[in-house]
């Protein structure tokens, strides 16, 4: 049978008897399995539509005779994405979409070659068919796994906001009341420390301010833990820590090439803490005279620079350590699904790289 190039009212590319000879077959087999992809009405739906999408690439493949490999459709994509993305939601692995992938191909696979290619087919054309078919359905594999990562991602996001904004509550609610508590405690005893020596009273009043800088302390750690780029966006959170916390005498600039709002918030919050913290290393241990900072957004990537001209440090001797904001930098890019670079000599200052893809984070279509 061959294929129909203006398609059929409402099944386009493949004729309707094809389309059944896979669809019927393949949701029977499904159903015998027991596929956690057909509890719910939601994901049941959006697996039909996704392979009749699929079968829509199959069909552009016959047009040509499966002679050249065609690239799946943005709207098979598009379908793909949101397919994974619900189905991650629900908690379904990605080994349900991996069985049901194989299931589709081995139901396929007899049907096409059948249907839409010579009663006697020559080795080319059959291997052309299995392979254009195995792309359709690898993709579909690819982009659901893609979307099991993202969700996971999230979720540890999520997570980790969840725990900070405990941390806070408890820092503010608990530590600091206790740190309170013993200031006015100290504060009552004023009168009673009148009579002793010079030196009591200065020790006392030295636990005092003592006391004083680490409530104010908590406040900022507090603060800190309680912020949330997604509550305003990349740019604005990073020009109010260079104003908070980069003293007077360090020239700072922040230079941002694209839409940082194009960065998903779960990876924008990550990459705050990125540049936070190499920031931070490079005013703690370089004493720096300039510290620089840029970021770029291009339509795949969001790639982030720190640049400070202060003391430096020996990247090698340091990494053994495996402690310090470094260490940290490194493991919250790799979770990203990034890569860090980290530049510095002694006296030659100090240049920390990342580069962070967005196809990953991002909707397809």
């Amino acid at each position: 049978m061959a294929i129909d190039p203006e398609g059929h009212a409402g099944n386009p590319g493949l004729p309707n008897e094809v389309r059944a000879n896979i669809v019927e077959p393949f949701f029977q087999r499904l159903r015998a399995m027991d596929s956690a992809l057909l509890e719910e009405p939601e994901i049941s739906a959006l697996l039909v539509n996704q392979v009749e999408l699929l079968l829509d690439d199959i069909a552009r493949g016959a047009r040509t005779g499966f002679r050249t490999r065609t690239a799946p459709s943005r709207e098979s994509l598009r379908g793909a994405a949101e397919f994974s993305r619900t189905r991650a939601s629900r908690g379904i692995h990605p080994t349900e979409t991996v069985r049901a992938a194989e299931l589709f191909y081995e139901t396929a696979l007899p049907v096409v070659v059948r249907e839409l290619l010579p009663a006697t087919p020559s080795a080319d054309q059959f291997l052309d068919t299995a392979l254009t078919l195995n792309d359709a359905v690898m993709t579909q594999i690819a982009l659901g796994c893609v979307g099991y990562i993202k969700f996971l991602r999230e979720k540890l996001h999520s997570s980790h906001l969840d725990e900070r904004h405990r941390l806070a509550r408890d820092l503010h609610d608990r530590v600091a009341h206790e740190v309170l508590v013993a200031m006015l405690e100290l504060e009552l005893c004023d009168p009673l420390i009148q009579s002793e020596s010079a030196v009591v009273r200065s020790k006392l009043k030295s636990a005092e301010e003592a006391l004083k800088v680490a409530l104010r302390e908590i406040g900022d750690l507090s603060g800190e833990l309680r912020e949330s780029v997604s509550e305003t966006d990349l740019e604005r959170a990073l020009t109010k820590f260079i104003d908070s916390t980069v003293p007077d005498r360090v020239r700072a600039e922040l230079t941002v090439t694209g839409n940082v709002d194009e960065i998903p918030a779960a990876a924008a919050e990550e990459l705050y803490f990125i540049i936070r913290e190499a920031a931070r290393n490079a005013l703690r241990h370089s004493d720096p005279d300039e510290l620089w900072i840029t970021i770029r957004v291009t339509e795949t990537l969001v790639q982030a620079s720190v640049i400070d001209d202060g003391a430096g440090f020996e990247v090698a001797t340091l990494a053994k350590t495996r402690r310090g904001g470094l260490i940290s930098i490194r493991e919250r890019t790799e979770l990203l699904g990034g890569n860090p670079s980290i530049h510095s000599s002694v006296g030659g200052g100090t240049t920390v790289n990342v580069s962070i893809p967005l196809i990953n984070w991002r909707r397809h279509g």
